[in-house]
């Protein structure tokens, strides 16, 4: 009954995709009428496969953790600045879905200001295209247990 009612009052309906009760939540406070769980996202979230976020953030400082235990502290420093280049595109990944959360639920409410919640909608679609692909060779560095940084002799440096 929700549903039909949802359809009949917003055309075309839009649905989001949630994969855990907090996205569910965003979701509703932001406005959309209908929600959907699939079986992919819930599995892809659940570590069944990479993504571009928090399970390769994972991923990455449980190896890194594992490495400062076997090879030392310079090793697991190594690459810190990758580390931190990594977890801050995530992390603007997320808040990026909370803006573009709340721009979706404002463009409804504020017509008025859709320009300019059109605007935040549309950056939420170059980060996610530009940006966060980034993780993807963060992670890949980050995940390699060569020692190229370390093993640099001062000497080739002239």
């Amino acid at each position: 009954q929700k549903f039909r009612e949802a359809v009949r009052r917003e055309r075309p309906l839009q649905v989001a995709g949630v994969i855990y009760a907090l996205a569910a939540k965003l979701a509703e406070e932001a406005g959309f009428r209908a929600l959907y769980v699939s079986g992919a996202g819930v599995a892809n979230a659940s570590f069944g496969k990479p993504d571009l976020g928090l399970t390769s953030l994972e991923q990455v400082t449980t190896h890194l953790i594992g490495l400062s235990q076997s090879a030392g502290t310079e090793h697991f420093l190594a690459d810190a600045t990758l580390y931190l280049e990594l977890f801050g595109v995530i992390t603007m990944a997320w808040q990026w879905l909370i803006q573009g959360l709340s721009a979706h639920g404002a463009l409804e409410k504020s017509p008025a200001e859709a320009e300019f919640y059109q605007g935040k909608l549309h950056t939420l679609r170059y980060f996610f295209r530009y940006e966060l692909p980034k993780t993807l060779g963060l992670t890949s560095i980050l995940m390699d247990t060569s020692s190229l940084t370390v093993e640099l002799d001062t000497k080739f440096l002239g």
